[in-house]
């Protein structure tokens, strides 16, 4: 299953709640963000609950790294593992394509940083945007 339209959505969510001054940015980039999805299109992995939609998580090759792009869970199936699912997938499929570095980015008051680390990713300081740095060994 392919769901581009609820991938926007996703992502189109996750702006206007944690994000909401760069939400017209966002939109302007709309084009690279769609290339970005298509050009990593096999690192895309959808979460299904009963045949419903119930989130995504896309990764990218980062030099040395595999670099979690973005990970939604649909608000109806937060709290019941589909996250941390997801997140297993992509360390999974960055060390079946040899990767053995995990890196990923999260707004220190996003609650998702919370899954990160019980998920074994250790903080590695700040980056861009004063978002936390994470790391972990696939």
């Amino acid at each position: 299953m392919t769901d581009i339209p609820a991938i926007y959505r996703g992502e189109e969510s996750y702006i206007r709640r944690w994000e909401p001054e760069h939400e017209i940015t966002w939109r302007l980039q709309l084009e690279r963000h769609l290339t970005r999805w298509i050009e990593n299109f096999e690192r895309l992995t959808i979460a299904l609950m009963d045949d419903h939609f119930a989130g995504y998580s896309l990764w990218t090759p980062d030099q040395n790294y595999a670099e979690l792009c973005t990970i939604h869970v649909v608000a109806d199936y937060r709290r019941s593992g589909v996250g941390m699912a997801l997140l297993e997938a992509y360390a999974l499929d960055a060390a079946a394509q040899g990767f053995t570095q995990l890196s990923l980015s999260v707004r220190p008051d996003n609650p998702a940083k919370f899954m990160y680390q019980k998920a074994g990713f250790l903080c590695t300081g700040t980056g861009p945007h004063d978002y936390l740095t994470y790391e972990r060994h696939a």
